[in-house]
């Protein structure tokens, strides 16, 4: 698409310039028209640099962006000749950008390969603007300014030191206390390291350095032999990873277990269990083996088991609390098996797994017939043009137990995730939420949707042979309308439905003049090589309806796809377009493919390819309309 409606430049870095100046005070626009944006007015005598348009048009490129402005106003400064001389031995640089690799010194020589930004190469000087580049044992050519020559500063030699953590030792990525730990080395662990500074020093463990206050660490080995002792808990144990019981309890031993631990100070342990170590309160551990406590003398009580059934829905706990929490609900008229806990509570059988729930809420004998469920309310299907499936369970991945047409009133018995549960030929079904309204819905959205027709009149848009973007994208907008009112019967109106040129302003306001609920803006893309292709939906992150925006860019992109398989996909973008960005409704811009491409103008150019295309984006709009009107 031409840059007439958005003013997006692609530089190129290796494009040949020229070097000029102005002969008049002269005005910069925005594309090769004089109805273009003005950009800027470079005043009489103004250094540029420039590159031939065409005859009547120069191209300008001022802050990494490419404008236009009348060629006759520019004068060209010749150059004086230089002397280059040959550079025999190579020397080593760094690429500054993602660097193209050519095979012969010219910007539009073949490209060998693409070195990305920062990598170390071998070249030389070959003339001015170019330099040789050596890569796989071959000579190939780049431009000479996004090679940087490589310094190598000397290293310093690292002096390593065997030492031992005088006190815990927390272990940094970076030389700042505030920054996180890593990893924390008890007291007395040994240590390789070596000094970084006056404050901090580097610490090697295997492959890996940090970086942990010189401080902390004392040269030779640790001189305290740990003493570990057998013990118990003599109470609930919980086990901290820092000797701090504020900190996060990392394992809790039950009173009476055995532990092995060693005295860290008078009130910290250190409690080993396996490969690991943890800090517990000294005053929870006692010597010695825990006391053994005798069978009880008296055989327990036999459960006396009882067939009931829940009078009410049930709430089942797995502590006699009921503010604990809710393990599992029992539906009224549930029969279960149940035997006393105590005077309050009930023990309840389900399986292997036992619960409790008050007594109150069981009854014994036979559960009486439950009675059959009222409807809650009624609701209508509300699928414009299409059917709305009726499924087993409440998920759209579940069996579609058959199909209801738009309008249809069933009565529903709640909802739940999303779904509304109703009768469907003598059986539980469920329909979707999302497509269903408590009020009746006419017979088609009253939903008014503004669609258009990019360029017009004198502005061709992008333009290859005798293919016009302008004449493109208007018939592709009219299939668009025609699909959409003869299947859905949608309140269709197009910007322009001929040959006529609408500012990007006047689009705007003619969709708001129309008081539309969506706009959809339609082109075609053109790009200075025939390499790019593909299909591309572009909304606003700026406007006011944004949200809304990506939803409908996303359907739209994701049905035209389905259509033209065939095509590349380029995704749903963001963009600050005019026509989207300035929208008082959720806005679109769809490219319908590059005209410059070869296998897209194929598409472009057959009317097959051209209703597929709006029925794609038809089916698009659709969606969003389904979902929001």
């Amino acid at each position: 698409m031409i840059v007439l409606l958005f003013s997006i430049q692609i530089p190129s870095a290796e494009a040949a310039t020229l070097e000029g100046e102005t002969t008049v005070n002269l005005n910069v626009r925005a594309t090769p028209s004089t109805n273009g944006k003005l950009i800027q007015t470079l005043k009489k005598g103004t250094k540029v640099k420039y590159g031939t348009h065409n005859k009547e048009w120069s191209k300008i490129y001022l802050n990494s962006r490419t404008y236009y402005a009348s060629a006759q106003y520019i004068k060209r400064i010749t150059a004086p000749a230089t002397t280059v001389t040959k550079q025999t031995a190579t020397s080593t640089g760094v690429t500054t950008v993602n660097l193209n690799i050519r095979v012969s010194a010219y910007s539009k020589a073949k490209i060998y390969r693409t070195l990305k930004k920062g990598t170390t190469v071998q070249y030389v000087v070959h003339n001015s603007s170019w330099a040789k580049v050596y890569v796989d044992g071959k000579t190939y050519y780049a431009a000479k300014a996004y090679i940087a020559p490589k310094t190598v500063a000397s290293q310093p030699t690292v002096v390593k030191e065997d030492g031992h953590a005088n006190r815990e030792l927390k272990l940094f990525g970076y030389r700042n206390q505030r920054s996180t730990v890593l990893k924390v080395l008890p007291a007395q662990t040994a240590v390789v390291s070596s000094k970084y500074n006056s404050s901090w020093s580097v610490v090697y463990i295997g492959s890996k350095t940090y970086y942990a206050p010189t401080a902390f660490i004392t040269a030779g080995a640790a001189k305290p032999t740990v003493v570990k002792e057998n013990g118990h808990a003599n109470r609930e144990l919980k086990l901290f990873g820092y000797r701090n019981q504020r900190s996060t309890v990392l394992k809790v031993l039950p009173a009476q277990t055995a532990v092995v631990s060693s005295k860290y100070n008078s009130s910290w342990s250190i409690v080993y269990i396996g490969s690991k170590t943890y800090y517990a309160p000294t005053a929870f551990i006692s010597p010695g083996a825990p006391a053994v406590t005798p069978p009880p003398a008296t055989k327990p009580p036999v459960v006396q088991k009882v067939t009931g059934y829940a009078n009410r829905n049930a709430n089942l706990y797995k502590k006699t609390i009921q503010s604990s929490p809710v393990a599992r609900v029992l539906p009224k008229y549930t029969a279960v098996t149940y035997s006393k806990h105590n005077s309050s509570w009930s023990v309840v059988y389900i399986g292997t797994e036992t619960f409790y729930t008050p007594t109150s809420w069981l009854s014994a004998g036979k559960a009486p017939a439950a009675p059959a469920a009222t409807p809650k309310g009624k609701v209508y299907t509300n699928t414009p043009g299409d059917v709305l499936n009726v499924r087993a369970s409440a998920s759209a991945s579940s069996t579609i137990l058959g199909r209801l047409a738009h309008g249809t009133q069933v009565d529903h018995y709640g909802s739940t995730n999303g779904f509304y549960k109703i009768k469907y030929n003598g059986r539980d079904g469920y329909i979707s939420t999302a497509y269903a309204m408590t009020l009746k819905p006419s017979a088609t959205s009253n939903a008014v949707i503004v669609l258009d027709a990019g360029h017009g009149g004198g502005d061709p848009g992008a333009v290859n042979g005798s293919l016009y973007e302008k004449t493109v994208v208007l018939d592709v907008t009219k299939r668009v309308e025609a699909y959409l009112r003869s299947k859905y019967d949608y309140q269709v109106r197009l910007t322009r439905s001929t040959d006529v040129y609408l500012t990007l302003d006047q689009r705007v306001q003619t969709a708001k003049t129309l008081r539309g609920n969506l706009f959809v803006s339609l082109h075609t893309n053109a790009a200075t090589t025939p390499y790019a292709k593909g299909v591309e939906t572009f909304y606003s992150s700026s406007s006011a309806h944004s949200a809304k925006s990506r939803v409908l860019a996303t359907d739209i992109q994701s049905h035209l796809m389905g259509k033209m398989s065939g095509m590349t996909n380029r995704g749903v973008k963001t963009a600050n377009y005019y026509v989207i960005r300035y929208n008082t409704m959720p806005s679109a811009l769809v490219e319908l493919g590059f005209i410059s491409s070869p296998q897209d103008i194929t598409h472009l150019r057959s009317d097959a390819s051209r209703q597929r295309m709006a029925e794609g984006v038809a089916e698009g709009i659709a969606k969003y309309v389904r979902a929001y009107h």
